[in-house]
């Protein structure tokens, strides 16, 4: 599949996700927080694995799943992060093809398997994620390609990523890439449980590197050390162009310089299943900004891809018109 559009590249864990409908005990018969992504040993892994079975599975990952869609709308996508040469990593790689998004890591081949994430979804349409990383942890700086494609007007980098062992390297090795070509940066902080184990680091690299930044109401309010929304604005706005805070059914507030835009969300008839609704979200609001659009147009976009996204169970197969 080939573009005239602005490519948008991304950096991420890439991972297979394990669909399921569970109970609603059943996340804390494992010892999970509702809502919430948790690291797991492959031994938790296996036990989970066990007590769901197979699921529905398709190639995930946060900002994998985003620049799928970026994909659907018919960009040329990127996406910088390793898998194993294993059915799982073959999955994931045929599946972004598909969408004609490349990935130019090579496979890791030494028999550390492909990532996974076991998303549990419970009645209520609330899903917990528990994540295995695998071969996602092997990614070094020297893996990554030597330029982004030509045309690459965005980067777009996981807060997931920082929680591997050559992660905030690897994210600064993607964003000195994308400054090469002249391309924004954009940040998710992907869960507030990441914002505080890497606060840090996060904030360093705003500070250094960010242009745009995209999270929820508790993830941008982790990272600002923020009270409310408004605040966690406010500080967004001191240290990047754009910012545009997600609030589920409550839609999003936008600013890109100018004051700060209220952008409802499209209304649906029955929310299926959540997963991957701020990754949709985040492959239409940087699709509009990739294209010209204003802060407020662009996220009128995502508002509309995330409410395909969570009208059917899993976190891909629903675009809207570029």
């Amino acid at each position: 599949m080939t573009s005239s559009k602005p490519q948008i590249a991304g950096i991420g864990n890439p991972l297979v996700d394990v669909l399921a409908s569970i109970d609603m005990e059943g996340p804390s018969r494992h010892g999970l927080t509702v809502g919430e992504m948790h690291l797991v040993d492959s031994a938790s892994a296996t036990a989970l694995y066990a007590e769901i079975g197979p699921g529905v599975q398709q190639s995930g990952g946060s900002v994998a799943n985003t620049i799928a869609h970026i994909g659907d709308l018919g960009h040329g996508g990127s996406f910088l992060g390793m898998v194993a040469d294993d059915e799982l990593g073959d999955l994931f790689r045929a599946e972004m093809a598909r969408v004609g998004v490349s990935c130019p890591v090579v496979s890791r081949t030494d028999g550390v398997g492909t990532g996974r994430c076991v998303v549990m979804v419970t009645p209520d349409g609330e899903r917990t994620m528990s994540t295995f990383l695998g071969a996602c942890e092997c990614l070094a700086p020297s893996d990554l390609p030597d330029t982004l494609p030509a045309g690459t007007a965005i980067l777009l980098v996981e807060g997931y990523h920082w929680d591997a062992p050559h992660g905030p390297a690897n994210i600064i090795r993607a964003a000195e890439l994308a400054h090469a070509t002249g391309a924004k940066v954009a940040m998710t902080p992907s869960d507030a449980a990441c914002v505080d184990r890497q606060r840090g680091n996060m904030l360093a690299f705003v500070e250094a590197h960010c242009d745009i930044l995209i999270g929820n109401e508790s993830e941008l309010c982790a990272l600002a050390g923020a009270a409310d929304a408004a605040a966690a604005l406010d500080w967004a706005m001191t240290h990047v162009d754009v910012v545009a805070l997600t609030r589920s059914e409550l839609g999003a507030m936008v600013c890109d310089g100018g004051p700060v835009v209220a952008v409802p969300a499209v209304p649906v008839d029955k929310v299926v299943d959540s997963t991957g609704a701020g990754d949709a979200f985040a492959a239409g609001f940087l699709s509009g900004l990739a294209l010209g659009q204003t802060g407020e147009e662009a996220a009128g976009k995502g508002a509309a891809l995330a409410a395909r996204v969570i009208c059917h169970f899993g976190a891909r197969q629903a675009t809207v018109e570029a």
